[in-house]
């Protein structure tokens, strides 16, 4: 099973209508593709802006292409791939696109170096540990 991890900033704030525009679709499409995972956003008051971190599970072909597509949607920019590679298993094979958008609240249990849309974060921290950018989204994905 071949994942992907990205990070990228939003090219503008979000509300719920706008991400729910992004979610639709992308999930009908995902599950005609096989491919599952999770998106994160969050919006950060302190700088006005929006950020997400998204892991992609499947057929490589399947996730890269679905990430090129990515990589072309002006609704983001900075795009910075954190971590692919193979894995044994699914982490999040029941959702074609699990969401969360985060709350101060939730971030602020966040364990770690991880500060998502704020700026002391760092995804070079990510990049250099794959198993750093998927426990992330663990613990994203088992959060209530």
């Amino acid at each position: 099973m071949y994942h992907l991890v990205y990070v990228s900033q939003a090219a503008r704030s979000m509300d719920k209508a706008e991400l729910e525009a992004i979610l639709v679709p992308s999930r009908a499409a995902n599950t005609r593709l096989g491919i599952t995972g999770l998106l994160v956003y969050r919006y950060s008051s302190d700088t006005d802006s929006g950020h997400f971190i998204q892991v992609l599970e499947g057929e490589r072909s399947s996730v890269r292409a679905l990430y090129d597509k990515i990589v072309r949607d002006p609704r983001h920019h900075t795009k910075i791939v954190l971590g692919e590679g193979e894995m044994p298993a699914r982490m999040f094979a029941e959702w074609s696109m699990g969401f969360k958008n985060v709350d101060d609240t939730l971030f602020a249990t966040l364990p770690g170096h991880a500060r998502l849309g704020t700026a002391s974060f760092d995804p070079a921290q990510f990049q250099n540990s794959n198993r750093s950018a998927l426990d992330l989204l663990k613990f994203f994905y088992e959060a209530p």
